[in-house]
């Protein structure tokens, strides 16, 4: 296991991290997840046959493994709502802190307004596509737009969904400045394709959120 002197002299190679990676691996990016079976703090090249990619095997509730101030962006798409909301709290803070003055943060997360007004609007056009496109091993038990509805809210260990104004009220909470909501695919980062291959489903649930240091 590496310490975590050894993790950031690692992190060093890159100046942008991709935070919370899943097994979506960014090229040009140092890419953070954490799995069990892997060993902890140890960086795997071309993870799942990707070229050209980097894994850090790192617990994130750990810490984010660069130097305060080195960091020319950060990214995290589908992550933040995996932490309780205090815990989201400290880790936009910690985001900050590890952002040269002027770099960039892009979040994405599920939309919780947007879900509400399926819910409360005729129009269940996303809590139908939520149901055929994740809920689809058990979509037997999801009849109604409610269960659907808690479906993404409580599984794949959701812990809090995020509206706009909240979303916005938090990052400007630790420093972060111009804060804009952005649509999906639209942002300052000029490799945006490629961070974010167009999802119709990703395209519709997610709040995207860009903002500087």
């Amino acid at each position: 296991m590496a310490s975590e002197s050894e993790c950031i002299e690692l992190a060093k190679y890159f100046t942008r991290f991709h935070l919370g990676c899943g097994v979506t691996f960014l090229k040009g990016w140092l890419n953070i997840n954490y799995w069990q079976h892997l060993d902890p703090d140890k960086v795997y090249s071309d993870p799942n046959q990707t070229s050209g990619t980097f894994l850090l095997n790192h617990d994130l509730r750990l810490g984010i493994p660069a130097e305060d101030n080195s960091l020319d962006a950060i990214y995290h798409s589908h992550f933040l709502e995996h932490l309780a909301y205090f815990d989201g709290l400290d880790f936009l803070q910690k985001c900050y802190d590890k952002l040269k003055v002027g770099a960039v943060h892009r979040v994405v997360v599920p939309d919780l307004e947007a879900f509400v007004r399926a819910y409360t609007s005729d129009n269940s056009f996303l809590l139908d596509k939520y149901k055929e496109l994740v809920l689809k091993e058990r979509a037997e038990l999801y009849e109604t737009k409610a269960s659907i509805l808690m479906g993404m809210i409580h599984n794949h260990e959701h812990k809090c969904i995020y509206d706009w104004p909240t979303l916005k009220w938090a990052l400007e909470r630790v420093g972060f400045r111009n804060v804009q909501k952005k649509l999906f695919q639209e942002s300052d980062l000029l490799d945006i394709i490629d961070i974010e291959p167009y999802s119709p489903l990703r395209a519709i649930e997610s709040l995207c959120v860009e903002c500087y240091k």
